[in-house]
């Protein structure tokens, strides 16, 4: 009887520790969507999500900034003027608001220059990768089921 008692116990804990470490494992997945969905995609190394820009007399109405993009990135600039882009020299438009997109392993120099004062805002953010979102997924997924997994098999094997 009493080796009976003592078995059941280590099951139950072995059980407790097994839902625990698979819901820990599905927490760290969704942790981890939750990365990717929120902060990743702003994440744009160097000068960070979003760049200010001036031109003015000093800067000879001019501003330029380098981007080398790892993953696929997407660019918005805004101004309060109209303005000439040129990514890499060629001319993009005279416009105040234009999306880009810099694909992965790209070098580009982005070019702002106006004849008059004006300022504005160039906008990045990188699309997720899929290997990234994958192994999310799997993380979050393997967690749950095996949680489940373990319910189960914990009930079964408590009930008997």
């Amino acid at each position: 009887m009493k080796d009976t008692d003592e078995k059941a116990r280590v099951l139950k804990r072995v059980h407790v520790i097994a839902v625990v470490l698979s819901l820990l494992l599905s927490f760290a997945g969704l942790a981890y969507l939750l990365y990717l969905n929120i902060l990743f995609p702003r994440l744009i190394a160097g000068y960070g999500g979003r760049e200010r820009f001036s031109l003015s007399k000093v800067s000879n109405y001019t501003f330029e900034i380098p981007l080398y993009a790892y993953s696929r990135v997407h660019l918005r600039f805004e101004a309060n003027e109209t303005i000439e882009l040129r990514v890499d020299g060629y001319r993009i438009c005279d416009c105040r608001a234009r999306d880009l997109v810099v694909e992965p392993g790209e070098e580009v120099l982005i070019s702002l220059k106006s004849s008059s004062p004006a300022s504005g805002m160039l906008t990045a953010w990188q699309e997720i990768p899929l290997d990234k979102q994958m192994s999310a997924w799997g993380l979050f997924l393997t967690g749950l089921v095996s949680a489940v997994i373990s319910v189960k098999i914990g009930k079964g094997k408590l009930e008997s």
